[in-house]
């Protein structure tokens, strides 16, 4: 625990660490530049930095005839390290990644997640390994569908999984700080970590479908959770009064419409096989863009999308939507989503509300790991002087 003046070298200490990273690289003179603080300050801390490996000089850049050329410093791709972990129905995802982001180890391994006692056996068994196999971890990101009380490391529900009432105080015994959260939440400090990387503040909306269908709320480069960490949840916005039942208890709920199972249904009922589900995707085959009756479903889907993304533009106007979806590979789904949204949503959100159809999704373990360093940045942004 840092306290006093301390508080103010550790704060000064990780803004450098956020800056570099988001730059790529820097140097002393730009981050008293951009930080406002004394030169003594930056280097004292700088210094410090190397000494330890964090951070290392990587030669020097001219930047003029006069003066003298600044030495570029950067982030040690070998020191700190991060650990994310997902968990899916039928499988654990795991990542590491260094401070600037990149992935050194990902894999994915089968396991049966509703069985809760084992599931949480193999994460613990995941996380010794990896520590035992890395050094300089500054923690370990786990992301868990369902309604997460992060603070306390507790699940009181998730439908995929089964669970309810779970607590994963267990990790408590791991030699690292655990960080967990709703999944679709890592995702969206995946997105964050893009903007963060082009130096943009960040009021984006995350909409991820899979097995379920979520979202997640940043404002600020600061994620949403809400008093019971269930905001963004836009998966069970009624969209379809006539449809079906959800477990909610409501009729038409977007998940319920959209998500990888109704798909599956919507395919069988037109006589078209599925698309087969790999690493926690779809992979749709040629026979699947031909169709005229895959089509028309793809214009449901995205008309059903485009109700639901009204609510959220009038409600939380965010700058920019991200849509996270195996269906973005079809042209017919963004356009009746865009189209829907042109014709019905009010003038000025429609004009400045930006919307992103990613081609690649999302890794929700790389989104985890991600999210140790965001955390670590802005933790210390609480304290008072």
């Amino acid at each position: 625990m840092v306290k006093g003046t301390s508080v103010l070298r550790e704060l000064n200490k990780r803004k450098i660490l956020s800056l570099i990273r988001q730059q790529g690289k820097s140097s002393r003179q730009d981050l008293v530049d951009q930080m406002n603080v004394s030169k003594n300050t930056i280097s004292l801390i700088v210094d410090e930095l190397i000494r330890h490996n964090v951070l290392e000089e990587s030669g020097e850049k001219e930047e003029g005839r006069r003066g003298r050329p600044k030495v570029i410093i950067q982030i040690n791709k070998e020191t700190l390290k991060t650990i994310g972990i997902s968990i899916s129905k039928n499988h654990i995802d795991y990542s590491v990644i260094n401070y600037y982001g990149e992935i050194i180890e990902s894999k994915s391994l089968g396991n049966n997640s509703t069985d809760v006692k084992e599931t949480i056996k193999e994460i613990l068994k995941i996380a010794h390994i990896l520590l035992a196999r890395y050094e300089h971890v500054i923690g370990i990101g786990i992301g868990v569908p369902g309604n997460v009380d992060s603070e306390k490391k507790y699940i009181y529900e998730s439908t995929h999984l089964g669970w309810e009432n779970v607590s994963l105080d267990e990790l408590n015994q791991l030699r690292s700080f655990v960080l967990v959260r709703n999944s679709v939440n890592m995702g969206a400090t995946q997105a964050l970590d893009w903007d963060s990387q082009a130096g943009k503040q960040s009021n984006l909306f995350y909409l991820r479908v899979s097995e379920g269908v979520g979202g997640a709320y940043v404002v600020n480069n600061k994620l949403i959770e809400g008093s019971s960490w269930t905001a963004g949840e836009i998966g069970h916005i009624s969209v379809d009064a006539g449809g079906r039942i959800c477990e909610c208890g409501q009729k038409g709920c977007l998940e319920q419409l959209v998500n990888y199972n109704a798909l599956i249904n919507d395919l069988a009922s037109i006589g078209i096989a599925p698309p087969s589900i790999i690493a926690n995707s779809l992979l749709f085959e040629q026979k699947h863009f031909e169709s005229n009756n895959v089509k028309n479903l793809m214009l449901d889907y995205g008309k059903n999308f485009g109700k639901a993304l009204i609510y959220v533009m009038h409600l939380l106007n965010p700058s920019k939507v991200i849509l996270d979806t195996p269906y973005n590979v079809f042209d017919d789904f963004q356009n009746a989503c865009l189209s829907f949204i042109k014709k019905n949503a009010l003038k000025m959100p429609n004009k400045n509300t930006k919307f992103i159809f990613e081609k690649e999704r999302y890794d929700l373990s790389k989104g985890a790991a991600f999210s140790i360093i965001i955390n670590y940045e802005q933790e210390m942004e609480s304290y008072s002087f």
